[in-house]
């Protein structure tokens, strides 16, 4: 009866400890959890230098299930002009430090890539606080920042929505972009952006997501600091916990497979999709010596015959 009584008290007290201290007990789980459960046991952004066998492997394995990949080199000259004419980019992500310039080359690739002009209204998809709309309108493109934390609807250039059910206008946009934001689109929300995108985006559209985190496995990582309640993984996910000191609630991970099925399968039949493989990131890094560089792959998606709509 003794241990009977034992283990009846020790399993109240821990459903006690999960009912009402739910952070207190993730935290517990956290520091119980074997490596292969955390993400440092999957991150290669770490040591990316060590790793470029590993990023070209994620390229052959794309290839191979027949999504289409461009390699392509980043143009360190242009891209040191481009941080010479957006000086306010570096500024706002120096606060960043060893990953300040990832920060600022993901601007750089969007706006090179998604070839911005003044012809052009563009969306900063997920925005938050950034300054990235704001620089835009200055040199002339119109553009606006769209993040569930604004006021619902659009209030100068802020437009406060689900990115995946907007409210606004077909047609409403010529260009959208992500940087460092798509991860965090928790259950079917990164499908659900596709066909958003799709709608609101005119004949000549087109949006990157930048950088497209690919990885060996298809994970989620989670902060253990965040109510695992809220927390939604899908079927085929690993569920790893975040150890890098980020309170992130969610960031997924796909591998090839899994984007193949979560995401190239489901681009909107008006629309084409290709990965942009990075080839010369190396040089990046080398250039930019104590910066981690990361952005290896972007996804890039347009309207079908965009390029013949004048």
């Amino acid at each position: 009866m003794t241990g009977y009584l034992a283990k009846l008290i020790k399993a109240e007290v821990q459903k006690a400890i999960y009912d009402e201290l739910p952070i207190l007990a993730q935290l517990i789980d956290f520091h119980n959890s074997p490596e292969k459960d955390r993400q440092h046991y999957y991150d290669h952004t770490k040591n990316p230098l060590g790793n470029l066998e590993y990023y070209e492997s994620l390229k052959d394995r794309l290839l191979g299930i027949g999504v289409p990949v461009e390699a392509v080199d980043i143009d360190i000259p242009d891209f040191e002009k481009w941080l010479i004419s957006f000086p306010e980019i570096k500024s706002h992500y120096t606060k960043c430090g060893d990953v300040c310039i990832e920060k600022c080359l993901e601007h750089f690739l969007s706006f090179i890539f998604l070839k911005m002009t003044k012809n052009d209204i563009f969306i900063d998809i997920a925005a938050a606080g950034s300054p990235w709309a704001d620089i835009l309108n200055r040199r002339g493109i119109r553009s606006y920042r769209l993040d569930l934390i604004y006021p619902q609807g659009i209030h100068g250039i802020d437009i406060g929505a689900d990115a995946a059910d907007t409210k606004l206008p077909d047609n409403f946009a010529s260009i959208l972009s992500l940087q460092c934001a798509f991860e965090c689109f928790m259950g079917d929300a990164d499908i659900g952006l596709l066909r958003e995108a799709s709608r609101i985006l005119n004949e000549r559209g087109r949006y990157a997501i930048t950088p497209l985190y690919l990885d060996d496995h298809h994970f989620v990582a989670t902060s253990p600091f965040c109510d695992q309640r809220d927390i939604v993984i899908e079927d085929g996910a690993k569920k790893v916990w975040r150890d890098d000191g980020y309170q992130v609630p969610f960031s997924r991970h796909y591998s090839p497979e899994s984007f193949y099925q979560r995401i190239y399968s489901n681009i909107p039949d008006d629309m084409e999709g290709k990965i942009l493989y990075f080839k010369n990131l190396k040089d990046i890094m080398e250039y930019f010596p104590n910066q981690r560089i990361y952005c290896f792959f972007m996804f890039y998606c347009e309207k079908k015959f965009a390029n013949l709509v004048a």
